[in-house]
Formats: C-alpha cells, structure tokens, sequence
C-alpha cells in the first residue's frame, strides 16, 4: 500500500518521498543521500548541484555493485561448502546399509 508522501531535505532542498517504506526508513536513505552529496560538494566546491547529484548517485551504484559483487562470492563458497560437506557426508555413509 503506497503511504502518503514523507517529507525529507536532501542538499538544502525539500522533497516528498512517497513509497512502501516506512517514514523512518524513507528519512534515514535520504540522509544517506544528503551525507553523500555534501562530502562530494565539501570536496568540489566549484560543481553545481547537478553534478554533486550525479557523482553522489555514480558512487552510490558504486557501493550497491560491489556489495552485490561480494555477496555473490559469498553465496558462491558457501554453496561449495554446503556440497563439499553433503559430499562428505554421502562417503561416510556409502558403505552403511538401511
């Protein structure tokens, strides 16, 4: 169900944030945005808001591309294991008649 519209101030400007996620919720990612904004204008004082929002959402892909890369090379060994272990398991149980 879409919730009314959570207000929240990214970079000095207001905006209305409507979706499935809770106020809470809603307000800490735009503070996440804000955060990102404003170390990238910290550091490039001379950049409109346009570019500060494009490299905040450039670096923010960033981080969502190499959490999921990792997490599959996590998924990835812990699928190895699990049949390494069930391999284990199948050996040490060949020779048992039921």
């Amino acid at each position: 169900m879409m919730r009314k519209g959570t207000k929240v101030k990214i970079f000095g400007q207001e905006y209305s944030i409507k979706g499935d996620g809770d106020e809470e919720y809603i307000t800490e990612l735009a503070g996440y945005v804000d955060n990102r904004m404003r170390d990238i204008s910290a550091n490039n004082k001379s950049i409109d808001i346009t570019k500060v929002a494009m490299l905040a959402a450039i670096n923010i892909a960033h981080e969502l591309f190499k959490l999921r890369k990792e997490n599959g090379e996590k998924e990835r060994a812990l699928y190895k294991k699990t049949g390494d272990i069930i391999d284990f398991i199948d050996e040490q149980f060949e020779d048992i008649k039921f």
